[in-house]
């Protein structure tokens, strides 16, 4: 873009409309300006406004001294106050003209700070040209400025329409991500679950070995007085012949005392006579 494209054509003639005083400084304030003391220049506007409050055409000059200030609202609202009373179609076509071109920076401005109010910006100035040329349809620097803010405009909706399938395509990756978060946290208590049941498994094996162990020792415990008495029952000796016939003996012995006694239940309780040795015979005295 061409700056000197977007620069205010002002309107600075002389107003004699009013008294000589005003003329002076009019006349004054507009050199000043085409000097680039525009700080002066407005200093003067303002104070001829105080003297004739009504006239549009200083409000107008006031608002080109401050768009190259670089007071974009201000002047935006200077011009506002100014197209209210105009009533020249050349002046409303200068005022239109300028008004675009406060728009116009305005949406630079925005639009370096990604701000997205830039659009609208971009396109209050489109329609500001347009006005413009409605009522002096052979300015080319007009036609020229309208076409750089149609361009912004086309490039703002691109850029918009960009970020909207950005943006969906951001909402859409933080979708999948967050499921993709939930899959592997499940996944992730679901190993762990696993590993926990797999603990679980392992301490309760170890639970009922050791209960089996514990029921194998009282057993093998139990068991020990047996085997001792078993091994001390194997580790008798057998009797030897004699030791079997005189326990035979004893036995027949045993036999013929209940036979003796059992006729007679009365004499259980006596006591029986004195004998000798089974088996034995008793001695006759040759005396």
């Amino acid at each position: 873009m061409k700056t000197f494209l977007i620069l205010s054509l002002l309107f600075l003639s002389a107003l004699s409309a009013f008294p000589d005083q005003i003329y002076t400084k009019n006349k004054e304030a507009n050199r000043l300006y085409k000097n680039g003391h525009y700080k002066e220049a407005l200093k003067l506007y303002e104070d001829m406004a105080v003297e004739a409050p009504a006239e549009p055409k200083l409000k107008m000059n006031k608002g080109s001294a401050l768009f190259q200030m670089g007071d974009l609202d201000k002047a935006e609202e200077s011009y506002n106050n100014a197209a209210a009373g105009l009533k020249n179609k050349k002046a409303l076509a200068d005022l239109y003209y300028d008004l675009g071109n406060v728009h116009y920076m305005q949406g630079e401005q925005l639009g370096a700070k990604q701000d997205q109010g830039a659009a609208e910006k971009y396109k209050a100035a489109y329609e500001d040209y347009i006005k413009s040329l409605d009522l002096r349809d052979k300015d080319k620097d007009a036609k020229w400025n309208l076409q750089l803010a149609s361009a912004k405009m086309k490039q703002m909706q691109n850029q918009q329409k960009n970020q909207s399938k950005n943006d969906k395509q951001n909402k859409q990756n933080q979708k999948d991500q967050q499921k993709q978060d939930k899959n592997n946290k499940d996944k992730n208590n679901k190993d762990k679950n696993k590993d926990q049941k797999k603990d679980q498994d392992k301490d309760q094996q170890n639970k009922d070995n050791k209960q089996q162990q514990d029921k194998n020792k009282q057993d093998q415990q139990k068991q020990e007085p047996q085997n001792d008495k078993n091994k001390q029952e194997q580790q008798k000796p057998e009797p030897t012949p004699q030791q079997q016939k005189q326990e035979d003996m004893k036995k027949d012995e045993a036999k013929k005392l209940i036979e003796l006694y059992s006729d007679d239940e009365h004499d259980l309780n006596k006591k029986p006579p004195k004998t000798g040795a089974i088996g034995e015979k008793k001695s006759e005295k040759d005396w």
